[in-house]
């Protein structure tokens, strides 16, 4: 290809040379006639020796230009060259179809993003730095009866109090809300997220209708409390009733009572009185679950909190021959909430895991404080207890539902309870025969 390339450069150059040599030769012969022919011949070779040296130069300049505005449609040929080139522009090809074959890719995950975005079944709302509605699905539309939105401010349309919660949240949070929509009751699950793309701030808003599914939790959840309701009551009322009865015969028999019926008359009456005090504690005991006092927020430092706490116990652990160890990390862990109302979950846990090891090999519960990613608090206590059974794990947060048997069965519904009030989550993972571990989310 270049032995070719050289060929026909030295051809050019040949001819100029002879060119320029009759030129001179006529000029010196005065025959300016014939000077004037061969210097405009001498003219043409010139141009036509730069064309075709430059001609590569430009092929790439064209080339280059096609990929700075993005035109990938244009083919090189070598035809006008010959085929001394024909290497080079089978390159330009070859780059241009892979760009092509990129964009279509490109284009094509494009359509199927798209096509995903709008058939999900959960709203999506993407929004630049500004505020203003870079995307918004079908679903979303659906959802708040509005075709479109321009800007976030929009959402104050809908409801005031929606904009201005939108507008609070961070990365990774998650709130529920409730909504009324063309006089239809919603209960809204919407999680926010920022993604950086092209160095643009770009949030991410998803917005999901979980009233079905809260119906149905809450329905599942009245059904067990119902059923741990009335299991106590009847355990109570049961024994009263019959004793009531037997009580009601002796007192309307014929005569007067001797000493043993009086006596199993006031064995009955006591009995009674015992079972009625029982009702009155479990009366109580649901008030108590039902007036949760709203959490006092202040600054809270998270290892003085857990210190303390580790602190109260300690005593009671060396006692049982417990080891109950303290994990904090380096640096301070601080966070808003209600200390009194923390303090009184952590008590319950801790309470629950020594409970759990009493009759261990080894005994050991661990309490942990840990920052995570998203800059949530995390607080963990875990046992080396025999765990919690598995059809039992689905049952520990409902209301008086307890495998003691002295236990009230409130404290971790009571505890779910206040770190709900502390926007926060409370999980519990066990396995059987190697403990549990409790996770506090704030």
């Amino acid at each position: 290809m270049l032995h070719r390339f050289r060929t026909k450069v030295i051809v050019r150059v040949t001819i100029l040379l002879g060119l320029i040599t009759g030129l001179a030769f006529s000029l010196a012969e005065s025959n300016w006639l014939v000077a004037g022919f061969i210097a405009l011949f001498t003219g043409v070779a010139v141009g036509n020796l730069i064309f075709f040296v430059n001609q590569t130069n430009r092929d790439l300049a064209n080339f280059f230009s096609s990929v700075k505005y993005n035109d990938f449609t244009t083919t090189g040929s070598a035809g006008h060259q010959g085929d001394h080139f024909n290497e080079l522009h089978k390159g330009f090809n070859l780059v241009n179809r892979k760009f092509q074959e990129i964009r279509a890719e490109k284009e094509a995950n494009h359509q199927f993003m798209q096509t995903i975005v709008e058939h999900i079944n959960i709203g999506l709302l993407c929004v630049n730095e500004n505020g203003d509605v870079i995307l918004m699905n079908k679903a979303l539309q659906r959802l708040l009866h509005k075709s479109y939105l321009v800007h976030l401010d929009g959402l104050s349309a809908i409801d005031e109090s929606l904009e201005k919660m939108v507008r609070s949240l961070r990365p990774g949070d998650r709130e529920l809300v409730k909504l009324n929509i063309e006089n239809k009751l919603l209960q809204l699950a919407i999680q926010y997220e920022e993604i950086k793309l092209n160095r643009q701030l770009i949030r991410l808003y998803s917005f999901q209708n979980i009233q079905g599914e809260l119906e149905a939790q809450e329905l599942e959840a009245w059904q067990k409390l119902i059923r741990i309701l009335t299991h106590e009551i009847m355990n109570s009322v049961a024994p009263i009733a019959s004793l009531s009865s037997t009580l009601r015969e002796i007192v309307n028999g014929s005569g007067e009572l001797d000493e043993g019926a009086l006596g199993m008359v006031r064995n009955s009456l006591g009995v009674i009185q015992k079972r009625s005090e029982g009702l009155l504690d479990f009366t109580e005991t649901y008030r108590s679950l039902t007036r949760v006092p709203p959490p006092k927020f202040q600054l809270i430092d998270g290892k003085a909190l857990l210190q303390e706490t580790h602190t109260l116990f300690v005593p009671e652990m060396k006692e049982k021959k417990i080891d109950f160890i303290l994990h904090l990390p380096p640096g301070d862990v601080n966070f808003q909430g209600d200390p009194n109302l923390l303090e009184q979950v952590l008590i319950n846990l801790i309470k629950n895991a020594k409970d759990a090891v009493l009759d261990v090999d080894n005994p050991r519960v661990d309490l942990h404080l840990q920052k995570s990613a998203n800059e949530k608090v995390m607080v963990m206590v875990a046992d080396n207890g025999s765990g919690i059974p598995p059809e039992a794990m689905e049952q520990i947060f409902v209301p008086f539902y307890t495998t003691k048997k002295e236990g009230s069965g409130i404290g971790l519904s009571l505890s779910r309870q206040i770190l709900r009030l502390h926007k926060g989550t409370i999980e519990a993972q066990s396995e059987t025969g190697k403990g549990t571990v409790f996770t506090i989310s704030i």
